[in-house]
């Protein structure tokens, strides 16, 4: 990516992230929980956009992947593990081809925060140690078209509850290429 003039006030971090993505024509992709009660670092002069995003996020705990179909997965950490209040949830994404693209991938990462994060503020699916894995379908304005579960927990109650979740969970638009169905496993552990 070639360098150009940035001017970008500290600011509302989801208002700093609007800027980037007019300025710059990159898609930007997380959860909008995210950049809740966080401010940008400001951002003069001439660089590189990825120079750019990493002095806009200083200080903010979170970190930024550019894909090669031109998106920004901005994220919290590294790890594919998020914990909750007295639980850790994982999800581990599988898209629909064995080689999806990256921006399908970073797009899945961000459907999988999402779904913890309602997990999370859920008291009965936060509750107990199980695993489902779920395949959803999303539409092109990231409202859920179906989700069915693969793999159940065990417990019908509390998958009708998951899966009832997801479908009201609203979704980022997907990429256009997007494979669908989107596979993804959760599992729910108590912190010991």
């Amino acid at each position: 990516m070639e360098a150009r003039r940035f001017n970008i006030e500290a600011q509302p971090l989801d208002q700093a992230l609007a800027s980037f993505s007019v300025s710059t024509g990159l898609q930007m992709l997380y959860d909008s929980a995210l950049a809740t009660d966080r401010r940008s670092a400001p951002v003069s002069g001439e660089m590189e956009p990825r120079q750019a995003l990493v002095l806009m996020l200083a200080g903010t705990g979170l970190s930024a992947r550019f894909t090669a179909a031109g998106a920004v997965v901005i994220y919290a950490g590294s790890a594919s593990a998020a914990t909750l209040n007295p639980i850790t949830a994982t999800a581990a994404p599988i898209i629909g081809r064995n080689r999806a693209s990256v921006e399908a991938n970073a797009y899945a990462e961000v459907v999988q925060r999402r779904v913890i994060d309602a997990v999370r503020r859920d008291a009965v699916l936060s509750e107990g140690d199980y695993a489902l894995s779920v395949r959803l379908w999303v539409r092109e304005d990231g409202v859920t078209r179906w989700v069915e579960a693969l793999a159940e927990s065990g417990d019908s109650s509390r998958d009708d509850q998951f899966m009832s979740l997801v479908k009201r969970t609203a979704f980022p638009a997907p990429p256009a290429d997007l494979p669908q169905p989107m596979r993804i496993e959760f599992r729910v552990q108590q912190r010991r």
